[in-house]
């Protein structure tokens, strides 16, 4: 039985009781009926929380901002690993050239070119790590600038409803179960790429 039912059944049989029982025989001046204090009358009546939730893995696999920097993310991925892999052979071609030249050459001359492949092996490892670090960065910087947009338009979007949370799930996240209609992630989506399609078609007529 529903909490609140099984509260009004009480109070009516309660009710019941005090009005079925005779004055006349009622006579015992102990026998009070409890009255609700002030205090008691005047508490607030608790309002349901209204939650919202969204899917974050159908938001960064939809939203054309999210799908726009990460193709931006793999570009620079491309041509960092490109520059790399161009070091890479000609460091590769000088080392079997060396070996090649190695029985006409000086002890002096072989030392040198020896050295310059020292210098250029340990000036590919630098690079390695200076693109990962970069490219570690960016997707850092992707990521917030992502988290940002979502945040923003939450706040537009919740504004005139009555949402007190927007809890954000995934395929294999901690919520297992939740009722569709809590469900917001189609109009955020909605909403998000309209208004990222306006701010991109804003920042074309700029360029």
């Amino acid at each position: 039985m529903n909490y609140a039912l099984k509260t009004l059944s009480i109070c009516f049989l309660g009710m019941g009781a005090v009005a079925c029982q005779n004055p006349e025989t009622n006579q015992n001046p102990s026998v009070t009926v409890n009255q609700p204090s002030a205090l008691e009358e005047a508490k607030p009546v608790q309002k349901l929380k209204v939650i919202a939730m969204v899917n974050s893995d159908s938001i960064l696999s939809q939203y054309e901002y999210a799908l726009h920097l990460r193709d931006d993310l793999n570009d620079k991925t491309l041509k960092f690993e490109s520059t790399l892999r161009q070091m890479e052979s000609k460091l590769r071609t000088d080392m079997e050239q060396l070996q090649r030249d190695a029985p006409t050459l000086s002890q002096f001359e072989g030392q040198n070119r020896q050295n310059k492949l020292i210098r250029a092996q340990e000036n590919l490892q630098l690079k390695q790590e200076e693109y990962t670090r970069k490219l570690m960065e960016i997707e850092q910087g992707y990521n917030r600038d992502i988290h940002n947009a979502i945040n923003e338009f939450l706040d537009r979007y919740c504004a005139d409803k009555p949402y007190e949370m927007v809890l954000s799930n995934s395929d294999l996240g901690i919520i297992r179960w939740a009722d569709k209609e809590l469900d917001i992630t189609s109009d955020v989506l909605i909403g998000l790429n309209e208004e990222y399609a306006i701010q991109n078609a804003e920042n074309q007529k700029v360029e």
